[in-house]
């Protein structure tokens, strides 16, 4: 496991996917699950609360959302962080955008489950994951804040 400082969490990412991914650009569920999964157990930010205290998991959302630009199916995997001494958490979004398809909201987290073996299946019994495989994405984003 590679050990690194928070500020450099998006660069690595973006840095993965260019090397890993077809033309550098997430277009699938499956692609991004495998993805989320395979650099939270590689990437080890340092400065975290301990993992007992949840100070880095990861969170699944899916749902058909309304925003400035129209309605949307929107399937998300954040990976949050809580530096030591902050309150305020710090969150890795990745998000693929889809055409407007009726699904209700949904989300976990992986500290939910017992494994994030688990928190894959579930995610994957799930409404949204389902129309998300089948269907095409018109976009992807990542993005980097503090809440």
């Amino acid at each position: 496991m590679e050990e690194i400082a928070l500020e450099k969490i998006e660069n690595e990412y973006k840095k993965w996917i260019e090397k890993n991914v077809n033309d550098g650009q997430l277009s699938n569920v499956d692609e991004m699950i495998n993805i989320s999964l395979t650099l939270f157990q590689k990437l080890k930010v340092k400065g975290l609360v301990s993992d007992y205290e949840d100070g880095d998991m990861l969170l699944f959302q899916c749902g058909t959302y309304e925003g400035g630009k129209g309605k949307f199916l929107k399937f998300n995997i954040t990976r949050q962080f809580i530096k030591i001494d902050e309150y305020e958490p710090y969150q890795l979004l990745m998000t693929l955008f889809f055409d407007p398809i009726e699904c209700k909201s949904y989300d976990c987290w992986s500290n939910e489950f017992d494994d994030l073996e688990k928190w894959v299946e579930n995610i994957k019994k799930t409404e949204g994951y389902k129309i998300a495989k089948e269907s095409t994405s018109k976009k992807f984003e990542m993005a980097f804040e503090q809440c």
